[in-house]
């Protein structure tokens, strides 16, 4: 995972954020990356147009890092998200914001002007 030039790290990678390879936390966030990413290609794609991903570091109340904020916004903002309360247990679909609902501390989402809308989720970071 690369840093997004918002975080104010361009360039610099997870671990130098104390986010460890093969860590917990790295993974998780790893996880739900995927699982945003996927949605926005499934169901918010427009042709002609991608999605885009950013990755914040949040400071806490007390200054260090207190969550990883992972952003992905795509163009079709009349189709929010709605999690599966209850996934076919065969069934290839449906479990995606279950698994961000269980992985992040809080996610949500907003519109994105003029159209569409962005799908974030924060994972708190790695104890020092």
């Amino acid at each position: 995972m690369r840093p997004s030039a918002s975080s104010g790290g361009s360039g610099r990678s997870s671990t130098d954020w104390g986010w460890a390879r093969g860590g917990e936390c790295l993974e998780g966030a790893e996880l739900v990356v995927g699982e945003l990413a996927a949605n926005a290609v499934t169901h918010g794609r427009v042709s002609g147009r991608d999605f885009l991903l950013t990755l914040t570091l949040v400071r806490s109340a007390e200054g260090g890092f207190g969550a990883l904020r992972i952003e992905v916004a795509d163009s079709r903002g009349e189709r929010p998200p709605t999690p599966t309360p209850e996934p076919c247990p065969d069934g290839e679909h449906g479990r995606g914001l279950l698994l961000v609902n269980a992985l992040a501390t809080r996610w949500g989402v907003v519109p994105r002007l003029p159209s569409g809308k962005t799908i974030w989720a924060e994972l708190p970071s790695p104890p020092e």
